[in-house]
């Protein structure tokens, strides 16, 4: 080999090393699946080259399936022949000792690529990592496959399914004040105990159930009071001069005495007319009986 075909073979292998590099720096991710459909759940199983199974999101829009590892913060290392094109390390797995990364891996030791829908099943990818664009709310998945072949690769050994999301708590319900306190109102329209209906006629003002009840007479008129003595309604109830006291007098039947009066209002009582033709009769004999004494006396 010329010293031309020797310096052109190494600066193409610095351009090679450059375009692939040791490894892509990863950018920041979430830890688990991805909550809702508005971004890439990407899986990686390391299988034999252990680790476990490690589940992370790419939140958004995911341009390539390159750019959902690196976005769900795995780093990614290409081969120097077709730099990340051709995944050949995730997260520095497998090593540098049994893989060099300088042509595509054999097929007995690669990653091998697969995608799957949200409750889906997995699915080998026949388009590799830079001309696939996942849809938002799919999943990608890596497993690496030592000694098998394209068709008994093994899948991601985690279901491409979203955990459903936790139910919401349940409402508490308010708690009385400690130690007594005070109790609000009841609400607007709430009908409190009712009261009792008072004393009375229906539909009349209320009436104290202990007032006496009176009924009221023409005034001057006699009327029967308890002790059997004529009363009048103006409220005089002294008995006349020479009754006896309560305690000696007979007890009969009440007699209410009611003047007599004629069928017109404003007629004068018989008993009253009597009264002032007796007197006038009285007054008329004692002129009689004067005059006649006069005529008979001798001094006349």
């Amino acid at each position: 080999m010329s010293a031309r075909a020797a310096r052109a073979a190494a600066v193409a292998l610095v351009v090679a090393a450059t375009v692939a590099g040791p490894a892509t720096p990863a950018t920041a991710g979430s830890a688990g699946y991805c909550p809702d459909a508005s971004g890439v759940t990407v899986v990686v199983d390391f299988q034999e080259l252990g680790g476990g199974t490690v589940v992370r999101c790419a939140r958004g829009d995911q341009a390539t399936g390159l750019a959902a590892l690196k976005n769900a913060g795995f780093s990614v290392t290409g081969t120097l022949r077709w730099g990340e094109g051709f995944v050949c390390r995730l997260d520095g797995r497998p090593s540098a000792a049994s893989e060099k990364c300088v042509d595509t891996p054999p097929a007995s030791a690669y990653w091998s690529y697969w995608h799957a829908s949200n409750g889906g099943g997995w699915t080998y990818s026949d388009k590799g990592v830079l001309n696939r664009r996942p849809p938002a709310g799919s999943f990608e998945g890596w497993a690496f496959s030592t000694g098998r072949g394209a068709n008994d690769a093994p899948r991601p050994g985690v279901a491409p399914k979203r955990p459903a999301p936790p139910p919401p708590p349940p409402a508490s319900s308010p708690r009385p004040p400690a130690g007594g306190g005070p109790v609000a109102p009841p609400p607007a329209g709430t009908a409190g105990p009712a009261a009792p209906p008072p004393v009375g006629k229906p539909g009349g003002p209320p009436v104290a159930a202990t007032s006496p009840v009176t009924t009221a007479a023409p005034s001057g008129t006699p009327v029967a009071s308890p002790s059997g003595l004529p009363t009048t309604a103006s409220g005089a109830g002294t008995p006349p001069p020479g009754t006896p006291p309560p305690s000696t007098l007979e007890v009969g039947p009440a007699v209410t005495e009611v003047a007599a009066r004629d069928d017109r209002d404003d007629g004068v009582p018989i008993g009253t007319l009597a009264g002032v033709l007796l007197l006038a009769a009285l007054v008329a004999g004692g002129l009689v009986a004067a005059r006649r004494r006069r005529a008979g006396d001798p001094d006349d």
